[in-house]
């Protein structure tokens, strides 16, 4: 009698323990699907990283797939935005030593820039757009110019051109007695006078757009400057018309004080790269 329960007994043990091993390896292959399921559920992609570093984009064209992720990692002394140019995406300001990233799911080509430096280009191409080259093309489409950040720098060439071609005009003409090198003088300062309040204007402008975007040191004494040499090319349009006048060549005063112009036209000039081109 008792070696039949003990049979019973141990019958009905390796039943249960066999259950046991049964619902293991079914838990065990219901798990293992779950994780290979939520693996495939995870998005896909690579991840690609952008370093910005001298006022450059590097690489400047990147080549992605949909569902690409790209990492733009600022690792210059200065804060930059990732701009497209059609407008789809602007990460805002990415100080130094952060990062931003965006994952693509569609396929175009995408040109970018930075706000606050805008000679910083950049090109994404998305695999899958039929004709890749357009994408790039367009950044050298021409267009009038509608912001102020294209405005201002057009300014600027002419007034850091005008004055010193004056001031070396009237140098010319003294050291070859040609009246000819003053007449052109003349002209050149009153151009420089009429154009440089414009070209402050422009530059105020953009300020008032984008001036938490600038260095702000720089932009300061960047401005101030500017502001100051639109009275400082009037008087000497003023004085040099006087001379003009008489027909005379200008004074070794006129020149001294034409210099110093000149001199605080190129130190604006130098903070305005430094902005620009950085260090």
């Amino acid at each position: 009698m008792i070696a039949c329960h003990d049979l019973a007994f141990h019958s009905g043990h390796r039943y249960r323990c066999k259950v046991r091993r049964i619902m293991l390896r079914a838990a065990a292959v219901a798990l293992l699907s779950a994780m290979c399921w939520a693996q495939d559920a995870r998005p896909g992609g690579t991840n690609h990283v952008i370093v910005i570093e001298r006022l450059q984009f590097n690489p400047p064209q990147t080549t992605v797939k949909p569902g690409d992720t790209v990492e733009w990692k600022n690792d210059d002394i200065f804060s930059h935005t990732v701009t497209a140019e059609n407008g789809s995406f602007d990460s805002g300001l990415i100080d130094p030593g952060h990062s931003w990233q965006m994952r693509f799911t569609d396929t175009r080509a995408v040109a970018y820039h930075c706000r606050p430096h805008p000679n910083m280009k950049g090109t994404l191409i998305v695999q899958g757009v039929e004709n890749a080259a357009q994408g790039n093309g367009a950044m050298l489409k021409w267009s009038p110019p509608r912001t102020p950040q294209e405005f201002h720098p057009i300014l600027v060439n002419f007034t850091a051109a005008l004055l010193p071609l004056a001031f070396l005009s009237d140098v010319l003409g003294r050291i070859f007695r040609r009246h000819s090198f003053h007449h052109a003088a003349w002209w050149m300062a009153l151009y420089a006078a009429v154009i440089t309040p414009l070209t402050a204007a422009a530059g105020w402008w953009w300020k008032l757009n984008g001036g938490s975007d600038l260095p702000a040191k720089l932009i300061t004494v960047h401005q101030w400057l500017g502001t100051a040499s639109v009275g400082l090319f009037v008087i000497l349009a003023i004085w040099r018309w006087r001379i003009q006048k008489r027909d005379g060549a200008p004074s070794i005063s006129y020149l001294t004080f034409a210099a110093i112009v000149v001199l605080a036209l190129v130190y604006q000039g130098s903070l305005g790269g430094r902005m620009a081109f950085g260090n």
